[in-house]
């Protein structure tokens, strides 16, 4: 890889982690502020889901009950406050 991809890429990830990270301190709970991607990923996202196209919109059908369906919720009422 060239000098300039290398720096493109660095770039890349430098704003994919400053995303993340005021994702986590605007819409998440205390307990969730301190996680990693990786744990992120495993703890309130884990579940069970379907994506379903129907009148040219993507909806994502979560299963009724899975255990970080609360904090879910919360962080979903947060990032609609966004707009």
């Amino acid at each position: 890889m060239s000098m300039g991809a290398n720096e493109l890429d660095l770039l890349i990830k430098l704003l994919a982690y400053n995303l993340f990270e005021r994702f986590k301190r605007d819409c998440c709970e205390p307990v969730h502020q301190s996680y990693t991607i990786s744990r992120f990923r495993l703890e309130p996202f884990h579940c069970a889901a379907i994506l379903i196209q129907h009148s040219r919109a993507i909806v994502l059908k979560l299963m009724k009950d899975f255990a970080g369906r609360y904090a879910w919720k919360r962080i979903e009422a947060k990032v609609a406050l966004l707009d």
